[in-house]
């Protein structure tokens, strides 16, 4: 029987390699930033058909505008973040272990011993908490990292010791470079501690996606948000003003609703 492409492909790199390769190819291609230079660049290959370039032109400048506003993003955020309100630590139950997926840090630096934190930093500062109010004598940190590089488990796991989180209290899962590999390996860790009942922390807008991944693992989730996007106060600059803050939540917000629906097509929620 004849192989096609995608089969060969998928054997010689497997198949969590190639989902993974895939998924952020897809969000790479819509991304705000990415789109816009991509319809302006066919806006130049189509300049002999007037109607089409300025069409092209208009649709994206429109595009990368809207997305930089800060009315657009807290709205594309919002849809994402209301389904997961944020809860006083007092009314969280307790469980067997917490769950920190990854995606706070940026990665090692030249300059530093510990790695470069970023703007989902929050996950790790509401881990602590929940550990120190003694919602849980576990914390499970799941994050891998590309060859070479030292696995975000790890670099998370510096920073939560550094805030008071003993070592013997942390499991790293080092594996993943992705969500559904977050709910998968960590699945599996969770499983040898005989861990049935989890608090899951990571940014509320990537709640929909994490906690039916969790929960297909056999697990009890309870979702413990973090890293809210949306302000209480008004912005120092007129919402209706591009800013290149607006336009990374607009991003994040455009990439989690690919990955959304990404994992449904592929039926792993």
């Amino acid at each position: 029987m004849p192989v096609t492409p995608a089969q060969f492909i998928a054997h010689a790199f497997g198949r969590d390699d190639i989902s993974f390769a895939l998924t952020k190819l897809l969000s790479l291609l819509v991304y705000p930033l990415s789109f816009s230079l991509l319809l302006g660049v066919l806006a130049l290959l189509c300049r002999r058909w007037r109607r089409i370039s300025s069409t092209l032109s208009v649709v994206a400048l429109a595009w990368l505008y809207a997305c930089s506003t800060a009315l657009v993003a807290d709205r594309l955020m919002a849809s994402l973040e209301d389904q997961y309100p944020p809860k006083a630590m007092s009314v969280l139950p307790a469980a067997e272990a917490i769950v920190v997926l990854g995606g706070a840090t940026r990665g090692d630096t030249h300059m530093s011993s510990m790695a470069d934190l970023n703007a989902r930093a929050d996950r790790l500062t509401h881990a602590v908490a929940l550990y120190k109010a003694n919602k849980a004598p576990l914390v499970l940190l799941s994050g891998g990292a590309p060859e070479g590089s030292r696995a975000e488990a790890l670099q998370m796991a510096d920073f939560l010791e550094l805030m008071g989180v003993p070592r013997t209290a942390l499991l790293l899962e080092q594996q993943s470079r992705d969500t559904r590999q977050n709910a998968s390996y960590s699945g599996v860790l969770l499983e040898a501690r005989g861990v049935k009942r989890i608090l899951l922390v990571t940014s509320a807008f990537h709640l929909r996606r994490a906690v039916p991944l969790f929960e297909r693992e056999g697990l009890t989730v309870i979702p413990a948000p973090a890293d809210f996007q949306q302000l209480v106060a008004e912005p120092s600059i007129l919402r209706w003003l591009p800013t290149v803050e607006a336009l990374s939540r607009s991003t994040y917000a455009i990439r989690e609703y690919v990955g959304y629906f990404y994992y449904r097509h592929r039926n792993w929620l």
